[in-house]
């Protein structure tokens, strides 16, 4: 056999030799690349979620045209079809009903405007006979085939619904069956002027949806009035990307970060390997194979396992990807827009960047062994190896130090770049690992002077022997402590930020008592306010009015609030004093902005706005900056002054109440219901303590998947601590066999691998501490400001350090529990005379 296929063989050999060491290597491999996949898999599948929910809104139209305030004229549809000869207009009239206690959806429409659209945009059931019938049959609609079964409706058979509390007649003419095109969505179609009818909006629609192209669309915004506003789809999309991309990027550095974890593993693994082999590598050396084909066939060897590995990461992590699109869905529906859970879907493109990143990883944890394996000389190889050696010296020690330098430096002229953040974070992660091994050099040094000092020699006993193993034990501690200093960066983060949330709720909620109507949408009439102050019990009504208005362009979620005291008291100011939230309410003058506005448009005291209002543009002044963790994407308060003089909508969206000392807030709960029923309104009331129950407990779900994601890594870093200790103790058998030879019982023996295990498991926990509390600053100060604009207080929980300092033990003292148990049956003639 050549020289150049020794190695081949060789490598062969040995994993057939050793295939738990080589599950351990592929396990840790296919975790790292199963995390990649799963959260590519998720976070993906969340925004295929929005397009799909925005191509039922949109459909193959462009652009949507909508009133700033009320309802649409419908006299602006046919001066779009006559005077500027739009023919790709559809308008939409949008009614909600109820047919056997479900809530339902009307759309009423002009059903010779879907004749002019392309095939693939025409609406199923517009055609044939049904045409005729749907515009002159009074009550005539088209259902869907799925909502006719649930709800037994069938053509001929008339329908009776609720709007509101009216009832009204409907007659079914024909079912549509489900096509990709239905853009519509799962509602009811009928005739403009039938759901006018229905609804007493005669003269009315909600909207008109365009298909227009880029110049076409500047030329239709430069002439309408300026009550009207032109908007486009694709800018929904761009704005869901936008708030979601922090979300995502966070996902993705979690999963990178397990692969990290596993670079150690494999690191490790490999310098196992090479010092395993180091009798077969000499050999192959004093055969004639060169440095470069030693090193080369190595790098060879590490490709075909990350490949392996990765490829089985791939497939676990679709079944992974499966269990976080709940996750994903629901973090992402409760933070940003309502997104349905699909099935995984996930591109080629997505898949080959997972299986480069893990072989990739793969490789550059395997260069630093097989150089040395291939640097080495061929006497050097086959004698043992030197106690410690492995470590890293000075120049590794220095070469941290380096990086941890650099890491704040590129925080502070990153600007507020998210991506930049990371890459510190690693830098960070990667430096500590470069100066962990002086680290645990040191502190075992100081354990055995220690019990030098005290006299104990089976604790002498325990240290040395963690001390011997340093050389090959390292990475893998290295590797446990950087997975658990995750877990504490990220806990005292998670901490820090929901004692942040909680202060907020409590100095947000100032009324008793909130009263709005649970359906999206649904306003109470301005009357309301009155009628429930005149409640005995009723202290004081505060009332706020949440409408979605153009700021500069985009369109912002815009608070509208009384001069209630409820209201001055119900802001954290971050700029900016009480008198101004006083001030700004009571005399209109200005506005407040959120945190995380002010810091995305770069805004301050004094700063001009323009909002877009019915009768044009009105410019506000900002006067402060308020805390807001409910939108990491902004908001603004405009004072109910302000509203009322531009705009002429009065309804409320919420009401919020002040109690009398010793008023009974269940009673007054029980009564505002029922004047809520007297009414025909779904009134919902709510306590304060109740709202802040409900958003922790949202807040709560939020960082479910963090959880799963940092567990992930903490199983990775276990894999390879187990596959250490294993590797490592069934190599020391001939020196635990001496130990058994000069007295050691079975169970003395037990206990002495276990208490080593326990000491690297607490070194490593130790180790965790200082770069956990570092990642925590990193996380609190640097990524989340950048990735939501939030500004949190640190709170730093004892418990945190305890629970670290348990798991790394744990960790240790399971992974060591197979091979003690190993050494402790084995044979001792066969250990003694082992090679």
């Amino acid at each position: 056999m050549s020289a150049s296929r020794l190695p081949i063989a060789a490598s062969l050999r040995f994993y057939r030799q050793h295939p738990l060491q080589l599950g351990l290597t592929l396990l840790g491999i296919a975790l790292g690349a199963a995390v990649i996949v799963a959260v590519a898999i998720a976070t993906r599948a969340a925004a295929v979620s929005f397009d799909r929910s925005l191509e039922v809104l949109a459909g193959p139209m462009s652009h949507e045209l909508r009133a700033r305030e009320g309802a649409l004229p419908e006299a602006v549809y046919r001066e779009l079809r006559i005077e500027h000869g739009i023919r790709f207009a559809v308008p939409l009239l949008r009614v909600r009903l109820l047919i056997e206690g479900e809530a339902v959806e009307l759309v009423g429409t002009d059903p010779l405007a879907f004749l002019d659209l392309p095939g693939e945009a025409a609406a199923p059931g517009f055609g044939g006979g049904s045409l005729a019938d749907l515009m002159v049959e009074p009550g005539a609609v088209l259902v869907p085939a799925a909502l006719a079964t649930r709800l037994g409706l069938a053509p001929g058979m008339p329908a009776l619904a609720l709007i509101g509390e009216r009832r009204v007649r409907l007659r079914p003419i024909a079912l549509m069956e489900a096509q990709g095109d239905d853009w519509l969505g799962d509602a009811l179609l009928a005739d403009m002027a039938t759901a006018q009818t229905l609804a007493r909006r005669e003269g009315e629609i909600d909207s008109i949806q365009l298909r227009l192209d880029d110049r076409e669309a500047q030329a239709l915004q430069g002439v309408l009035p300026g009550n009207l506003e032109l908007s486009a789809f694709n800018t929904q999309r761009r704005a869901f990307d936008d708030m979601t991309r922090a979300f995502r990027t966070n996902l993705t550095a979690m999963s990178l970060l397990a692969v990290l974890v596993a670079a150690f593993l494999v690191y490790n693994a490999m310098s196992f390997a090479v010092v395993q082999r180091r009798s077969t590598l000499a050999i192959l050396r004093m055969l004639g194979a060169t440095p470069r084909q030693l090193f080369h066939r190595l790098l060879v060897e590490a490709t075909l396992l990350g490949l392996c590995g990765a490829l089985i990461g791939l497939m676990l992590g679709v079944l992974l990807g499966q269990s976080l699109l709940v996750l994903v869905a629901r973090t992402v529906s409760d933070l940003y827009v309502s997104v349905d859970a699909l099935r995984p879907d996930l591109s080629p493109l997505q898949l080959l960047v997972a299986l480069l990143v893990s072989v990739g990883s793969v490789l550059l944890a395997t260069l630093s062994p097989a150089r040395e394996a291939a640097r080495t000389a061929p006497a050097a190889l086959e004698r043992e190896p030197a106690a410690g050696q492995g470590t890293g010296g000075a120049g590794l020690f220095l070469s941290g130090a380096g990086l941890a330098v650099l890491c704040p430096l590129l925080v502070a002229v990153s600007g507020d770049s998210l991506e930049a953040a990371f890459l510190a974070l690693f830098l960070l992660v990667a430096a500590y690992a470069m100066l962990c091994p002086l680290l645990i050099r040191s502190l075992l040094r100081a354990l055995l002077a220690l019990t030098a000092r005290v006299g104990d020699g089976r604790l002498r006993l325990v240290f040395r022997g963690v001390d011997s193993a340093l050389g090959r034990t390292a990475p893998a501690l290295i590797a446990l402590a950087v997975a658990v200093a995750a877990t504490v960066g990220v806990a005292i983060m998670i901490g820090s930020f929901r004692s942040s949330v909680a202060d907020w709720l409590d100095a947000t909620l100032a009324g008793d008592l909130y009263v709005y109507r649970e359906a999206s949408g649904d306003r109470l009439e301005p009357a309301w306010a009155a009628r429930l102050a005149a409640l005995p019990g009723v202290a004081s009504v505060s009332v706020a009015r949440q409408r979605r208005l153009e700021v500069d362009g985009e369109a912002l979620r815009v608070l509208v609030l009384d001069a209630s005291a409820v209201a001055t008291r119900s802001f954290d100011l971050l700029v900016g004093d009480d008198e101004s939230v006083r001030r700004v309410l009571a005399d209109g003058a200005g506005v407040l902005v959120s945190e995380p506005l002010a810091r995305r448009r770069d805004l301050r005291p004094g700063d001009t706005l323009r909002i877009a209002a019915p009768d044009g543009d009105l410019e506000v002044t900002l006067v402060g900056v308020y805390r807001d963790y409910a939108s990491s994407y902004g908001a603004m308060v405009l004072p109910l002054a302000v509203y009322t003089e531009h705009w002429s909508d009065r309804d409320l969206s919420s009401l919020a109440l002040v109690l009398a000392e010793n008023a009974d807030a269940d009673a007054l709960r029980r009564t505002v219901l029922d004047l809520g029923v007297d009414a025909g309104l779904e009134l919902t009331v709510v306590s304060n303590g109740a709202i802040r129950e409900r958003s922790l407990a949202i807040f709560d779900r939020t960082f479910v998947i963090t959880d799963v994601l940092r567990a992930l890594v903490v199983i990775v870093a276990f894999v390879g601590i187990l596959s250490a200790l294993l590797a490592l103790f069934l190599e020391r058998r001939r020196e635990f066999a001496v130990l058994r030879a000069t007295g050691f019982t079975p169970g003395q023996l037990q206990r002495l691998v276990l208490g080593q295990a326990a000491t690297s498991g607490a070194i490593a926990g130790l180790l965790s501490l200082p770069l956990g509390v570092a990642l925590s600053v990193l996380l609190i100060d640097v990524i989340n400001r950048r990735s939501f604009g939030w500004t949190l207080e640190r709170e730093f929980d004892p418990w945190v350090v305890l629970q670290a300092l348990a798991l790394a033990v744990v960790a240790a003292v399971l992974a060591s529990i197979p091979p003690a148990r190993r050494l402790a049956r084995g044979d001792l003639r066969e250990a003694l005379y082992a090679p």
